[in-house]
C-alpha cells in the first residue's frame, strides 16, 4: 500500500477540521501504587492526563526527575495501553538521567478522564526523596488548527527508605513482564515519499500495539537482507524499483509479531476489514505530519529511525 504524505494536510482538514474547540484545562498528573518503597525496590510509575471534556489529539513535554543525587534509576519506558498510538518521539532519557523528553498523539483524538499516555519504570538505587514533575507540557487540540490547551500539572513524591535486612526487593516491572504471553497486534506496512523528509527517500511506516509490557522494537527484513533494528519509520536501502518488506515486532517480554508486504496468503492481515486499513493509512498521515512540524521545532526527533 503506498501514498504520497504531501496529500496530508488535504486529509487532516477534512478529517478533523469542523470539530470545535474546548476552552476548558487538561491536567497531566504522575500516578504509582506505592508512595514510598525501599531501596531495590523497582516501582512503575505512570503518566496520565484527564482533558476535561477537551478533545485532544497532541501532547509534548519534559519531566524532570529531581532526586537530589542517584536516588534512582530509570530502567525502562513502556507504552502500554497508552491513548497515544503515534509517537514522533518516543519517551526518551536526557544524558543527565534527570529529564524525559516525549511527543505523542493519537488520530481523531481522544476525550478520557485517567487516560495513560506511558510509563516509566524506577528502581531505587539510595534513600531519600523523590520529586517527579511534568514540565513544558503542551497540549493541542483536535481542531485541525492545532490550537493549544492550557494545561496544569501535579507532581508525584516518593520517598525511598533503606533497604530492609533479610527482605527480597519489590519488582513490579519484572512481575509485569514474565505474565505478559501474547504477541503484539497486527499491523500493516505503508510506504511514503516526501521530497522535505529523508532527503526525499522512500520510507516505509509501520506501528502496533502491545497492551501488556508494550512494544520494545522492531525488525526490518528488507528484499531478503539481515534483520536490521529499527523504530516505527524504515528508510528503504532498495531506492529503485519495488522492495519486499519482512517487519516483526517484539515487545518488551520478548513475544513478537510479524508483518509482510506485500500481504501474503497466509498473512493473518489477509482478512482485514478496509475501516481498519483506512484508520492505519490516518494514523501514519499523521505520525508523518507530526514528525515534520517538530522537527522545524526547538526538540530533536532524529531518534525516530
Amino acid at each position: 500500500m503506498k501514498i504520497h504524505v504531501n496529500i496530508i494536510y488535504t486529509i487532516l482538514s477534512i478529517l478533523i477540521g469542523f470539530i470545535p474547540i474546548s476552552v476548558s484545562a487538561a491536567t497531566v498528573y504522575l500516578e504509582s501504587t506505592q508512595n514510598t518503597i525501599s531501596v531495590g525496590d523497582t516501582v512503575i510509575v505512570i503518566m496520565k492526563i484527564n482533558t476535561e471534556g477537551v478533545i485532544i489529539n497532541t501532547v509534548e513535554g519534559d519531566i524532570a526527575i529531581k532526586s537530589g543525587g542517584t536516588n534512582v534509576a530509570i530502567k525502562e519506558f513502556s507504552l502500554a495501553n497508552s491513548a497515544f498510538g503515534m509517537w514522533p518521539r518516543t519517551p526518551s532519557l536526557s544524558n543527565n538521567g534527570q529529564v524525559v523528553s516525549f511527543v505523542g498523539g493519537v488520530p481523531g483524538g481522544f476525550n478520557i478522564e485517567g487516560a495513560t499516555l506511558f510509563k516509566i519504570i524506577l528502581e531505587a538505587k539510595k534513600d531519600g526523596r523523590v520529586t517527579i514533575t511534568p514540565q513544558n507540557i503542551m497540549a493541542f487540540s483536535n481542531d485541525g488548527k492545532g490550537t493549544k490547551v492550557p494545561v496544569s500539572t501535579k507532581e508525584l513524591v516518593i520517598n525511598v527508605e533503606p533497604k530492609k535486612s533479610d527482605t527480597i526487593p519489590n519488582d513490579e516491572w519484572t512481575s509485569l513482564v514474565v505474565r505478559d504471553a501474547i504477541p503484539p497486534e497486527s499491523f500493516i506496512i505503508v510506504f511514503g515519499q516526501d521530497a522535505s523528509l529523508f532527503n526525499g527517500k522512500k520510507f516505509a511506516y509501520f506501528s502496533t500495539l502491545d497492551n501488556q509490557s508494550g512494544i520494545s522494537y522492531y525488525e526490518v527484513r528488507e528484499n531478503g537482507a539481515p534483520a536490521v533494528r529499527t523504530g516505527s519509520i524504515y528508510v528503504l536501502q532498495n531506492q529503485d524499483g519495488d522492495a519486499k518488506l519482512s517487519v516483526t515486532a517484539f515487545d518488551k517480554a520478548g513475544n513478537k509479531r510479524t508483518s509482510e508486504y506485500p500481504i501474503t496468503q497466509n498473512s493473518p492481515l489477509k482478512g482485514v476489514s478496509w475501516p481498519s486499513v483506512i484508520f492505519w493509512v490516518i494514523g501514519i498521515l499523521i505520525i508523518v505530519w507530526f514528525y515534520k512540524k517538530f522537527r522545524k521545532g526547538k526538540k530533536n526527533v532524529s531518534n525516530i529511525s
